[in-house]
């Protein structure tokens, strides 16, 4: 049966035994590439799993969902912490949020209603595949797909709480990094966010990513030869350092400029604590007992009563 973009073969085991598309060709449940797209098959595992953080645990290996995290747009683990983790310094915790497992629960719908959409399009889960030659670099998407240009695109799959405006920082680091693995000009984001579904493209940027690869590089390399990366102020690094350092001996040690800074910041933190709230004061009396603060009409603070049930 022949149609616009792609080909069914039918074996005795059924159409999911084999077909091809474009550039790709599917053989018993894994993705090969025919021509355009030379991307290495790494295996076939469920995100989070163990046998996932394996892979991705391999000396040296970075992958797609680590990008944001090296490049500082994570919000939830910073630069240092993967950094710990890939040296083993600190264990790399395998067990995921509440909101890590709905993800995983909601993306075959988000699939299915993707391909509802989109009917003229063929797309198929993938496993994880390494770039054709840079070989520690490892690319796990939740779908590849061929559109009805017969061109290949990465599919992302996301559920979140809150409205994207736009893609955010670190899942656009992440395909853009796929596309780079894969060769391929063009992602699309299926996302199910604040109860809504929604598309969003990305497509490739080669400026954008030479900067990208230059920082990633740079980390492995940090990696490889057991360097501390920079410093930041994030929680996460916080927690890291927290959980590395030795327990607490009634000693002393000597601090010189780093004790300076610190007691300098933790001034300016006060500073600001105390700017913060005579500003709280001043905006309540200039609200006049209103209940909503505005500027230039958009609603900037809300004031509550105390105990109200």
């Amino acid at each position: 049966m022949a149609l616009a973009i792609f080909v069914y073969s039918f074996f005795p085991n059924g159409v999911s035994e084999y077909f091809s598309f474009g550039l790709f060709k599917y053989i018993g449940g894994g993705l090969r590439s025919i021509s355009g797209i030379a991307s290495i098959p790494l295996g076939e595992y469920v995100s989070g799993t163990p046998e996932w953080h394996a892979l991705r645990n391999e000396a040296g290996v970075i992958s797609g969902s680590e990008i944001g995290t090296i490049l500082g747009f994570s919000p939830w683990k910073s630069a240092f912490t993967l950094w710990a983790e890939k040296t083993g310094k600190i264990d790399d915790d395998v067990q995921g949020s509440v909101a890590m497992r709905l993800g995983q629960l909601f993306e075959p719908a988000i699939l299915q209603l993707y391909r509802e959409q989109h009917p003229e399009q063929l797309v198929e889960t993938v496993g994880t595949f390494a770039h054709k030659e840079q070989a520690w670099a490892h690319a796990n998407p939740d779908g590849i797909g061929v559109d009805e240009d017969n061109k290949p695109f990465i599919l992302e799959i996301k559920h979140s709480s809150q409205y994207w405006d736009s893609v955010p920082e670190n899942y656009r680091a992440q395909v853009l990094w796929y596309m780079w693995v894969f060769d391929v000009k063009r992602a699309v984001f299926a996302v199910v966010n604040a109860g809504r579904y929604k598309e969003y493209e990305v497509l490739w940027d080669e400026f954008e990513f030479a900067a990208i690869l230059q920082q990633v590089t740079r980390f492995r390399q940090l990696v490889l030869d057991n360097l501390e990366p920079d410093w930041d102020g994030s929680d996460s690094t916080f927690e890291t350092v927290r959980s590395l350092s030795p327990d607490i001996q009634d000693t002393k040690e000597e601090l010189g400029q780093l004790g300076v800074e610190l007691f300098n910041a933790n001034l300016k933190v006060k500073e600001a604590e105390t700017h913060l709230t005579e500003m709280k004061s001043r905006v309540m009396s200039a609200l006049n007992g209103a209940k909503y603060g505005t500027i230039e009409g958009k609603t900037v603070v809300t004031l509550s009563q105390r105990g109200a049930g």
